[in-house]
């Protein structure tokens, strides 16, 4: 028979939080009891399972002597039916007896036992025994502080109002001295009318004024011992003041748990524990438990380096010490204790709470994070460690925020003040947070968390909810849609993004979810922004604050829709107040650089600023001596258009703009002065004119409007300017952009004037090394130079620029003028001395192709033979080998063996034979071209091989080239290389046999006379 989940209840033990988890069968004859034990939170042991057969009625029963039995200190219950209700019954029944009974002995005075009465009500408030409000109630007035604060809570805890006239004695009595004087306060705050209202009010105006909320923040950075309370004072003035509890949270946020301070956290607290404001519990609770603690030990060194005793320290009326590790422990405790208790006993008041818990965590402010710790288990069975990793998530040491997350999860295993997890292989169940079922049915709550929710942790658990429960995104509120539109994380935002395209496919979104999408900077929610912004444009832009709105989105990309929008004309004419800006100017900003500079430039460069132009003059100064580059920025762009003119604004400051280190300022006060009346401008054209050659490229690009109005103005000074941007762009930079500057400021303003620049200047622009000259003279080139009519030694000069298309030209002019070419070839064969290789390997085509036959003379021949270049003396040994002839022969072989090229040495062997053997007078002649062969240590192998088989040859034919010969052998064999050594000698050898009267640099021995 299948059991359906009725009640689990919870016993504690000490330390022990032990689980009996009650199922009862459908038709109730079944009772059964699965016992399983371990810390509450921790993965729990299995342990019995006792099952009764009996309905439920005799089970309790039954199991109320289970209980007894085992003296467990106290239980709780935790409904969660799955089916049908069943009705709490009363299982305490003897300890509400005893409690009762030592309330009335308390109140006749004839209580007896240790156990203090301030814990008697404490426990009867724990117990929710009503029964007992009016026992309670003896002790409002009791002289006992601890019996009298006990009293006002649980009784404020039962909402029971009818002793609200005593609790107001009481405050008029102790006031805000007493800790039951504060208690009342905290009651009638809850309770209370607006008469009892009004005397909290009178009271507390005696130590805060509205007034002092202006300075209240400031005074709690500088807070002295005497004002230990005033927070808690401005959170009691304040407490029905939305606008002001508003900046009491704000100093709650960030305020140090100090001694002077710490007090008022202490009252504010306990006041928001009595009257429920979930609000300042949830920040308080998140405070205090993330909060270090001000000191751990029994003794601390003070400001001025003494070592003090913390007891003694907190005995003085104000010490100097607060919010201790006990501290941190004792409210860390209680506030998890609350949650706990409210799970079980009121779960919708339990689910506001952690709500606002959830909205107080920000992961910007809170500076917490992930750790993992390695854990060594020893095993005693195995006598190995186990090596264990636990994970202490975001959190962990907010034992009541855990609870909430983690409540039903069985992984989680709490230590101490810490909640942390194994991690292993297991899969995590994607629902662990308490009460799953109860959230199910709280849809309001986790959209509330969703859509306002500043921490990833928080946005996860709502995410998690909604996921298995998809209709709480059906029919969503404007607000709600407006703020999950304007939600910062993408998870959201991608979560509404497809809502939103159903929910308006045929309609227009509101403007609040518009500027949502637009503010979200998640690509999809952009998409769809700028979608809706494009198709609803005139509806959109004809409300004011829809304009204004934009400009808070902080994205650039909708600056710049603006920017394109306003380019020309006021397309949309509603004046903004510069104060609806106030947000833009403020020096703590969320609001980008980048996307504060658009706006500035959105005011200054296009028509938008004209809806600013009504803005004070005082107020453009206020920006301007701001310390902020963005206001400065934003002073000077709105003086563009302003109503009072940018000269009286700015004549006295624009300087400070130009000489500022940021880049940004110097940019814009060079700009300001395109806007200065035209006297002004010709009276210090000397000093703009330098600001075209200045080091900052910001500086010479922003001058070029001002140099347009002088250039129009004084045609003197245009002429002297358009000079000195032309040497400028044929000079080495002196700053990196200068070129490009320079040719920008004569293409855009002197265009007219460049066509009169004469055919040398042209010819310097485009034989320059610069690109910005090149770029400069190509177009005034091709539209003012003729070739045709140029001599060649000119065109020629045109083959070392750099740009192509001239080379081509040059090219293209050869191949149209051959005739000339043929008829100039020594001129036309300068252009071998280019410096592209392109012009080389054209050239070597052109001449070999296009020239005839007998123009290559043996002076033509030589002289590009002489050229340095390896290409060109390859193609001279082509036209040499292709034109050699016996009148050339000769001539050729005499200029060529001084060349001091290797492969002219080596085709100089090839011709050998051919012009010089047996002729002794060209042999003699060549004797330098036999003697640079021969010594070179890097001459061509085959070449020395030719030189030495020639030499021989001839040598033994004629006595005078074999006495050459041997001069030349002499004087490689007195060098100290060996290489050729045996050819040398075998050739002196061969001389000596032939010419025995030669004297040869050799000793010959007779081989017998060495016997």
């Amino acid at each position: 028979m299948k059991l359906v989940k009725q009640k689990t209840l919870y016993f504690f033990e000490g330390k022990s939080d032990k689980v009996y988890e009650v199922d009862i069968c459908e038709n109730q004859d079944l009772f059964v009891v699965n016992f399983r034990y371990g810390r509450r939170g921790a993965n729990l042991r299995e342990g019995t399972k006792t099952v009764f057969p009996v309905g439920y009625e005799e089970a309790v029963k039954i199991f109320d002597k289970l209980i007894e039995s085992k003296e467990k200190k106290g239980y709780s219950e935790n409904l969660e039916l799955e089916k049908k209700a069943t009705p709490k019954v009363h299982i305490n029944t003897v300890r509400e007896k005893t409690i009762l009974k030592y309330l009335e002995q308390a109140v006749k005075n004839t209580y007896a036992r240790n156990w203090k009465v301030s814990r008697i009500i404490l426990r009867a408030g724990n117990l929710k025994m009503i029964q007992a409000s009016a026992l309670i109630a003896e002790f409002i007035d009791s002289k006992d502080q601890f019996e009298q604060y006990n009293a006002i809570t649980v009784l404020a805890s039962f909402n029971i109002t009818e002793y609200k006239n005593k609790i107001l004695e009481v405050f008029k009595t102790a006031k805000f001295s007493t800790i039951g004087g504060r208690a009342a306060c905290a009651f009638l705050l809850k309770f209370g009318n607006e008469t009892d209202k009004k005397e909290i009010k009178k009271e507390v105006e005696n130590y805060i004024t509205k007034d002092t909320f202006t300075s209240l923040a400031i005074q709690f950075l500088n807070a002295d011992a005497t004002k230990a309370s005033l927070l808690y004072y401005a959170y009691i003035f304040a407490f029905d003041d939305e606008q002001l509890r508003g900046k009491i949270l704000e100093i709650i946020e960030r305020i140090p748990f100090k001694a002077n301070t710490f007090k008022s956290i202490r009252y504010i607290f306990r006041t928001a524990q009595i009257t429920n404001d979930v609000a300042f519990f949830a920040i308080l609770s998140k405070r205090l438990a993330l909060n270090k603690p001000g000191f751990t030990s029994d003794y601390f060194y003070d400001e001025k380096g003494n070592w003090v005793s913390v007891l003694k320290e907190m005995a003085k009326p104000n010490p100097s010490v607060a919010f201790s590790r006990k501290t941190k422990s004792y409210f860390n405790h209680s506030i998890y204790k609350k949650m706990y208790d409210l799970s079980i006993n009121d779960t919708e008041t339990y689910v506001k709470y952690a709500t606002q818990m959830l909205l107080s965590l920000n992961d910007k402010e809170d500076d917490v994070k992930e750790e993992i710790v390695y854990n060594y288990n020893y095993n005693w069975e195995t006598q190995t460690y186990n090596n264990e990793q636990r994970c202490f998530p975001k959190y962990a040491n907010y034992t009541a925020l855990m609870y909430v997350l983690y409540g039903a999860s069985t992984r989680f295993t709490q230590q101490k003040d810490k909640w942390f997890y194994v991690i292993d292989d297991k899969k995590v169940s994607k629902r662990e947070e308490a009460l799953s079922t109860i959230w199910n049915t709280s849809s309001k709550a986790v959209l509330q968390i969703l859509a306002n929710a500043k921490s990833d942790v928080a946005i996860d658990f709502a995410l998690k909810i909604i996921d298995e429960n998809p209709q709480f995104l059906e029919d969503l509120s404007t607000e709600i849609i407006s703020k999950l539109a304007n939600h910062y994380h993408p998870k959201v935002i991608a979560l509404i993004v497809d809502i939103l395209k159903t929910k308006y496919e045929n309609s227009q979104p509101e403007q609040d979810i518009v500027i949502g999408l637009l503010n979200s900077g998640n690509e999809k929610a952009l998409e769809l922004g700028f979608y809706w912004l494009k198709k609803y444009e005139i509806n959109l832009f004809n409300n004011q604050e829809f304009i204004s709105s934009l400009l808070f989105t902080n994205q650039v990309e909708v600056i710049a829709f603006l920017s394109e929008l306003y380019k020309e004309e006021i397309i949309y004419n509603h004046k903004i107040d510069i104060h609806q800006l106030g947000p833009l100017f403020q020096k703590n900003t969320h609001f980008t650089k980048e996307f504060l500079i658009a706006i500035a430039n959105l005011i200054g460069n296009t028509k938008f600023g004209e809806l600013l132009k009504g803005t004070s003059a005082n107020k453009i100064t206020e920006l301007s001596n701001s310390t902020l580059v963005s206001n400065k920025l934003f002073a000077i762009n709105l003086a563009k258009h302003n109503t009072t003119p940018a000269y009286k604004l700015f004549k006295d400051s624009f300087e400070a703009y130009i000489n500022a280190d940021d880049e940004l300022l110097r940019k814009a006060g060079i700009e300001i002065l395109s806007h200065f009346p035209d006297s002004f401008l010709l009276e210090n054209k000397q000093e703009i004119v330098g600001f075209c050659f200045s080091e900052y490229k910001e500086v010479r690009e922003a001058i070029q409007p001002t140099i347009e109005r002088l250039v129009k103005l004084d045609r003197n000074f245009k002429q002297s300017l358009l000079d000195k941007l032309l040497q400028v762009l044929t000079e080495s930079e002196v700053y990196e952009g200068l070129h490009e500057n320079s040719y920008q400021l004569l293409t855009t303003y002197f265009k007219d004037d460049l066509a009169f620049l004469s055919e040398e200047q042209i010819f310097a622009f485009v034989l320059s090394d610069y690109e910005f000259a090149q770029n400069l003279g190509l177009p005034l080139f091709e539209k003012r130079i003729q070739l045709a009519t140029m001599p060649i030694e000119k065109v020629i000069q045109l083959a070392d620029s750099a740009i192509f298309a001239i080379r081509k030209k040059v090219q293209d002019y050869f191949e149209k003028n051959t005739t000339k070419i043929n008829y100039e070839l020594e001129v036309a064969l300068s252009i071998f001395n280019a410096n592209w290789q392109d012009v080389i390997d054209w050239a070597c085509v052109y001449f070999d192709k296009h020239i005839q036959p007998e123009k290559w003379t043996a002076d033509v021949l030589l002289y590009i033979s002489d050229n340095v270049k390896i290409e060109v003396q390859q193609f001279a040994i082509k036209m040499m080998t292709k034109h050699f002839s016996n009148e050339k022969g000769l001539p050729l072989l005499e200029k060529l063996q001084e060349h001091p090229s290797k492969e002219m040495q080596f085709f100089v062997t090839n011709y050998l034979n051919s012009f010089a053997k047996d002729n002794q007078n060209v042999i003699l002649k060549l004797e330098n071209y036999f003697r640079t062969s021969l010594f070179t240590i890097n001459t061509n192998r085959a070449t020395k091989t030719r030189v030495y088989q020639f030499l021989e040859q001839e040598s033994v034919k004629n006595k005078a080239v074999a006495k050459m010969t041997i001069g030349l052998i002499h004087s490689i064999l007195d060098t100290k290389t060996i290489i050729d050594r045996s050819k040398n000698i075998d050739i002196l050898l061969t001389i000596a046999t032939q010419f025995p009267n030669l004297e040869i640099p050799l000793l010959i021995k007779d081989v017998a006379d060495e016997v």
